[in-house]
């Protein structure tokens, strides 16, 4: 799980990179939570369900785009746009391409 959890930490540092600098550490970690507390199920991946409910942490958090996301429910499309392999599910490493 270690793999997966650097994986997760990769692809989330890569999506707080909007932030300012003395953000991004913080932001990052946040994210990484969020991505735990969303991943109901423990496995490592998202599935719609959980992907929504961590755009919406994150939008709380006020992580990169995802508060555009949550207020204009866009987290279908976000969801379609990142599971690039289209199997129903967004990876650490689908987080991580979308840069």
């Amino acid at each position: 799980m270690s793999g997966t959890s650097s994986l997760v930490r990769t692809a989330l540092l890569s999506l707080a990179l909007a932030a300012p600098l003395p953000a991004v550490a913080q932001n990052s970690e946040r994210a990484a939570e969020n991505f735990r507390q969303a991943d109901a199920d423990g496995d490592g991946h998202l599935v719609y369900a959980e992907f929504a409910s961590f755009i919406d942490l994150n939008a709380e958090d006020g992580i990169g785009n995802a508060q555009r996301v949550s207020t204009r429910g866009l987290h279908a499309r976000a969801f379609e746009r990142i599971d690039a392999n289209g199997d129903g599910i967004v990876s650490p490493a689908e987080l991580q391409a979308v840069r």
